[in-house]
This record gives structure tokens, sequence and C-alpha cells, in this order.
């Protein structure tokens, strides 16, 4: 009578994989550098921060005329704005050696950088010649088809972080910041064998009693699939000296960095890869390699767990039920998560995802229209409303909590918005508009697309990018939103971010912040940052700061030929500027935005600008003279409900953190 031989121990699925982890110690296996060509597809080993402004300069989106944008106010097809056309030509690749007066227009060509004095472009379309003038028939408004210097990466932004897997999308953006090669996590080479001598090889002849291994080519094509390199090894009888010799080709000569066995791990008395698994060392001294042998699954209960150590190496091995079915369960299970660890990848995927509009979102009528999104989390009490469109009726009760779908875009010139979308959604070609709150399908551009544990929303500091860099290392993955004070202000009231970064004074008290937080809301404190006005230290119109001295505007800000950088509506830096200059005429480029304090310390350094208010650190780094002007408090608007959640929790903890609050004050911030 056949012996039959017990499990070590069955356990719980959960005892199982913590047993097998803590053997394993899984981590990101070490990183190699790759040109730029061989990168699509690998994991990203490094943080990469751009090293300069994408776009350099400010450029047009169109061919057209470069104009000043209030000069084509109130023009009309029937009565069109008359402009003197100057007889250059901007082009690309040429940067233009004038300045733009009133009542002005210069021809520019797609690409072409915009000329000193205008703020927008006209489409050619929309003008005509006549004798050296140009009749404007539609009026544009500041920053009408033109990307400003740094619209769409600022020097300095990390635009990808560790752990993303490289695809055409994020190739490109390393391309768009002038990266020729990368650090990437070496691919997990996993050895894979088959075992029985009831198997045969795809394409071999089958005897009575023997079938097809399928089980190698599952199991290699998930590896690869994962970002691994497998190791196809064939099938090994059932001879324990014949597995035993592959397994130790597997560990030492093909030098794997996991080895995973199908069959042979039932009671009975085929359980040859069990037993020759068990005979391997332990992942350290008296300490056995076999972690978990029986797991309560159904199926795959036979399931083996182990862990062996090869000079010094631990490699973790699994010893997968032969049936494909329960091969294919364990794997995804128990085997997937581990290599997406070693991989360097997040550890889970995302099915495909229902969620909800933040907005009306408008379409046109007769298309199909496709939206890149970015997934947030939605409030607990953001509900769904159905809605039926010409493509079936919505999958959706009213009631059901779905995640955000915030439609994304910086314009058809951008790199990062399809870097970082999470997906798309495709509006009905017979749909105008879906409303605020409808459902929608999101597909996914990625397996690895998600909500994001934090969402940080408003006004943007070089400071939050070492916060994040800080709870990035532990785990988090965090979207940033740079909307402005006001905008983070309104996303925090709605329940759609988990922080929001202020820094707004109120003209009343004299005090930052406290008097725009929302109902519901907690005002939780940051540092102190100072601002001040920013110029080239070569430009004699602007004095050199007297200390205690207080701050005036200098005079120079009046002259027509001194030109701004201003910051974006709705920023507490655009709200200090308007008080400073207070009622009356607005400097020459009041109209020419930048979205961020480094975006207007680049515009200053370039020439295109010749002063802006900026924060101390963004200035010190940019080489440029610094006059302080006040104080300020960056302060964060939490709403109460999203407070307790462990990512905002791990935030409040960075702040606190002494590690990174030395780090800020190194940077400049006062704390």
């Amino acid at each position: 009578m056949t012996e039959q031989r017990q499990f070590l121990q069955v356990v719980d699925p959960d005892v199982a994989v913590a047993r097998w982890w803590a053997a394993a110690r899984p981590v990101p296996l070490a990183s190699e550098e790759l040109a730029l060509a061989d990168l699509c597809g690998r994991v990203l080993a490094e943080a990469v921060a751009s090293p300069r402004d994408v776009p350099g300069f400010d450029r047009s989106n169109v061919d057209g005329y470069a104009v000043r944008a209030g000069d084509t106010y109130g023009a009309s097809e029937l009565a069109p704005a008359r402009l003197r056309l100057r007889p250059e030509v901007v082009v690309p690749g040429v940067p233009p050696a004038m300045t733009l007066g009133p009542g002005e227009a210069v021809a520019i060509a797609t690409g072409g950088a915009v000329v000193r004095g205008a703020d927008a472009v006209v489409m050619v379309e929309d003008t005509d010649e006549e004798a050296g003038v140009l009749l404007v028939r539609r009026p544009v408004v500041p920053g009408a088809m033109t990307a400003v210097v740094g619209n769409d990466i600022t020097r300095g932004e990390v635009v990808l972080r560790p752990g993303v897997r490289l695809g055409p999308r994020e190739t490109a953006v390393l391309a768009a910041v002038g990266r020729a090669a990368a650090r990437v996590v070496r691919r997990p080479r996993v050895a894979i064998l088959s075992t029985g001598d009831e198997l045969v090889a795809p394409g071999g002849p089958l005897l009575p009693g023997q079938v097809h291994d399928c089980n190698q080519t599952f199991l290699a094509d998930s590896v690869r699939e994962l970002g691994g390199e497998p190791l196809a090894l064939g099938v090994v009888g059932d001879d324990p000296a014949a597995l035993d010799l592959a397994l130790r080709t597997a560990l030492h000569e093909r030098r794997c960095d996991v080895l995973l066995l199908s069959g042979g791990t039932s009671k009975g008395a085929g359980d040859l890869s069990a037993a020759s698994v068990a005979r391997l060392p332990g992942p350290a001294p008296a300490e056995p390699a076999v972690c978990v042998h029986g797991v309560a699954l159904k199926p795959g209960k036979p399931l083996c767990l182990a862990v062996t150590a090869v000079d010094e190496r631990r490699v973790p091995i699994a010893v997968l039920p032969g049936f494909p079915t329960s091969a294919l369960f364990t794997f995804h299970e128990f085997v997937a998560p581990l290599l997406r660890a070693l991989a360097g990848l997040r550890a889970a995927e995302a099915p495909a995802i229902a969620a909800t509009l933040p907005h009306d979102l408008a379409s046109e009528r007769g298309r199909r229209e496709y939206a890149l999104v970015q997934l947030l989390a939605g409030p607990e009490e953001h509900v769904i409303k159905t809605m039926a469109d010409e493509e079936g009726p919505s999958r959706h009760a009213p009631g059901d909590i779905l995640p955000i779908a915030l439609p994304t875009g910086k314009g058809s010139g951008s790199v990062t918005a399809f870097c970082r979308a999470d997906g798309f959604i495709a509006v009905p070609r017979q749909t105008e508009r879906l409303l605020a709150g409808a459902a929608v399908e999101v597909r996914p551009i990625d397996r690895d697309a998600a909500t994001p544990d934090l969402v940080i929303a408003g006004s943007h500091c070089t400071s939050l990018e070492r916060l994040v860099d800080h709870l990035h290392a532990q785990g988090l993955t965090v979207r940033l939103l740079a909307q402005g004070s006001q905008g983070g202000l309104a996303a925090a009231a709605r329940g759609l971010c988990d922080v929001a970064p202020i820094h707004l004074l109120d003209p009343d008290t004299d005090e930052y912040n406290r008097a725009f937080v929302p109902d519901g809301c907690d005002l939780v404190p940051g540092y102190g940052r100072m601002q001040g006005l920013v110029s080239r230290k070569d430009d004699p119109r602007f004095p050199d700061p007297v200390a205690d001295a207080g701050f005036e505007l200098p005079a120079c800000v009046r002259d027509p030929e001194v030109f701004l950088v201003n910051r974006n509506r709705g920023s507490g830096t655009r709200i200090l500027l308007d008080a400073l200059l207070g009622p009356g005429p607005r400097p020459s480029g009041y109209s020419h935005e930048a979205r961020s304090h480094s975006g207007v310390a680049a515009c200053v350094a370039s020439g295109r600008a010749d002063w802006g208010v900026a924060i101390s650190s963004v200035a010190d780094a940019a080489g440029l003279r610094f006059a302080p002007i006040r104080l300020e408090s960056y302060e964060f608007v939490i709403p109460r409900a999203r407070r307790p959640r462990r990512a905002v929790q791990l935030f409040l903890a960075a702040l606190a953190d002494p590690e990174v609050r030395a780090d800020l004050r190194a940077a400049g911030f006062v704390l």
C-alpha cells in the first residue's frame, strides 16, 4: 500500500504570505543604467528631475502673428483691429531680437519664440494683410495660442519617480527633458521547472497517459508580463536525483532570483518537488528552507513556499500545484506580488475602473471624444447620478460611491498631460455634455492605474517635492495638483483633495490663511517662506536691497519697457502682487502668467521678463537679485473628514519629522 505523507501544516493564506515574505525579505533588485532606446518596459529606479524648463522659452502654438492682446479687443469681421505689421518674421530656432510695441504685430511660425512685449498669438486664418497693416478679425486673450516658458515642466521639477513602469509616454518625458539614459531596476530572473513523467513539451508526441505541459508557458509569460526575465528550464521527470540536479543548475549556474516549480507537491508518494526543495539549505543557519507546505485554499491546497540561501542571496521558491487552474490561482495570489516587489513595481494591479466626474465635461456632438483623466479618491458623501446614453444605460445605481475621474490636459504640446494621466474616458458621439456626478468608465492606460494614496491640491512650493519624496519612501503614491491657493480651497471644500496648501493674506487683519478656511476643514501650521521681488543682478534699473529698509516697489516697474512676469490667477503670490500694485494701470507684462515660482525665475533669468515675485529659495537657485517683500505663512487646509486617513496622518507626521524640518530649514524655509 502506498504511503501517504501529510503536509507540514495547513495554514491560513495570510499566514503563508507573512512567513514567506519574512524569510525572503523581497526588495527591488539592484539598478542598472540603460540607454533611452532600451528603457521601454523597464521600472525606473531613480527620481528624474528636469534639468531645464520645457518649453525653454515662450513659444507659439500656431502659425500667425504675435500681438499684444489688448490691441485686439473689440475686433470683428466687420470692424477688424488694424495693427502695424513689422517686417520681421519669427521662425523656430532663431531667438527674436526685437520688442513689440503697442499697436504692432509680427509674423510668427509654429514653435517660434514669442517676442518681448507680445502676450498672445492670433491665428493666421483670423487675419488679413493690407499694405503693411494686419487686419485682425477676432480678438484674443492674453496667453492665447502660446505656451509660456516652464508651462509644461519647470527646471528642477520631478517628472518621474522610482517605481514607474516606463512606457512610450514616460520615455517621451525623459527625451523631452534631455535624458539619454536612466537607471532602472534589474529584471528578476525567474527559473521555471515543470515536473512529472506525464508531461511532454508542446509539439511533442503523446503516449497514453501523457499531457502537454502548459504551466511552463503560462508561468513564463506571466513572469514576462510582470517585468521579469523567465528562464524556461523544461520538464524534469519523477527522478529525485535529476530534480536535485535541476534545482542546483537553476540556483547556481543560472543564478535565478526566484525559482518556480509546478507539480510534485501533493501529500502522496509523488511529493517529489517539495521533498527536493526541503533538502536545500535554509535562508539562515538552523532555519529550514520550507516556510509553508499546505495552504487553506480551494484550489491550491498543496502549495509549497520556501527560501534558500545562495552566495548570501535569499532566493524564494514556490512549488505550485500541477493542475493548471490551481497553478494560475496560486501564482497570482502568492508569486505575482513578490515578483512585483523584486521588480520595483507597485504592490497591486488595478482592474478596469468605474468613476465619476467632478464637474461638467463638454464635448462636440457628432464625434466620439476621448478625455485623459487622473483618478482621485472621492469623498464618502459623493454619490453618482445614473445617465443613459446612446451606447446603453449606466451599469451603476444611484448611491454608488466611486472614485473621481478628473479630466486633465495642458494642451496638445504637453508631454506631462498624457504621462500623468491614469486613463481615458470616451464621450459618446451624440453627447454634448457629461454632467458633474455622472458615472464614467475609465480605461486604464496601463495595468498600474489606480487612485493615489494622497492628493495635494493648491499652491505649489518646492518644499512639497521634498515632502513627497519623504512620503514616497514610505510607499505612498502622492499626486500634486498645482491649482493655486484658491483652487486648493475649492477642492478642499468639496472634499476632492486630502491637503490644500495655501498662503492667502487677509487685508483686513493682515493675517495669513485663517480667514479663508472653509467649513468642515482644519488649518494645519506649515512654515514660513520669504516672498520677494526678483530681477537679474546685472539689471541696473533695479536697486540692490537695503537691509531693514522696508519694501517699496521700485519706480522702474512703471516703465513700459520694463516687463513683469505674473503668477496665475488664484495664487497667493498674485494676490500679494495686486495688493502691492494697488489701483491704477498695470505694468507691462501683467497678463504674462507663470504657473510656479520656478517659472517666474526662469522667465526673468532668460530675459523674457525683467521682474516678478517669487520665494527666496527659487531666486537663489536661479542666481537672481532678491528684494524681500514679506515673510508669509505657507499652511495646509485639510478636510476634517479626511484627516483620519492613514495617508493624511503620514503627511502630518512628515511635517513634524525633525529630519524633514532640518531639510526644509537648510533650503531656506522658516520653521
